[in-house]
């Protein structure tokens, strides 16, 4: 009787400290469909595009009002917090390579986010597959709700950075 006992207690604890340890090293780990890779080519005033791909939305049914659309608390599909779709877009740092601790960027996919004239950006954290330097291992985009330019129709982003750790936990 004794002996069933050990052997339960000592599988609980096993399974306890083996979902503790899958949880913490989880944290603060971007999902792998959510990754940058720097293009080859140049221009846009003398930069590399940057390719990214991350997930992004929710269900409606998950949503209790996420964005004021005209005044009203509604819902915009692909847009804002989750994963239910994948985004693929090129972006151009604003003025050239990044210069600074932050930097701008221009979404060069006009219409590939989405064809509304916003866009409900929440924060990402892009692991890097070709990064130059260890500082570089990461590419962050903090949220924010961007407009679409009424002349060339672009969104841009701002505030992106580098960084060594994920920012965000791509929730």
């Amino acid at each position: 009787m004794k002996k069933n006992f050990l052997i339960i207690l000592m599988m609980a604890a096993l399974m306890i400290t083996g979902c503790d340890k899958t949880s913490v090293s989880n944290l603060n780990r971007p999902a792998s469909d959510n990754y940058a890779t720097i293009g080859k080519s140049s221009s846009k005033e003398s930069g590399k595009p940057i390719e990214i791909t991350y997930s992004v939305g929710h269900d409606i049914s998950e949503c209790n009002g996420c964005i004021y659309i005209n005044g009203e608390l509604g819902h915009a599909d692909c847009q804002g917090g989750g994963n239910a779709c994948l985004v693929r877009i090129r972006i151009w740092p604003i003025g050239g390579q990044p210069k600074g601790e932050t930097f701008n960027v221009m979404v060069d996919t006009v219409w590939s986010l989405t064809t509304e004239d916003f866009f409900n950006m929440p924060d990402r954290s892009l692991t890097v597959l070709d990064a130059t330097s260890e500082n570089q291992a990461y590419l962050n985009i903090p949220a924010q709700l961007v407009y679409r330019d009424s002349l060339t129709h672009q969104f841009t982003f701002t505030g992106l950075f580098y960084s060594d750790k994920a920012a965000y936990c791509n929730n």
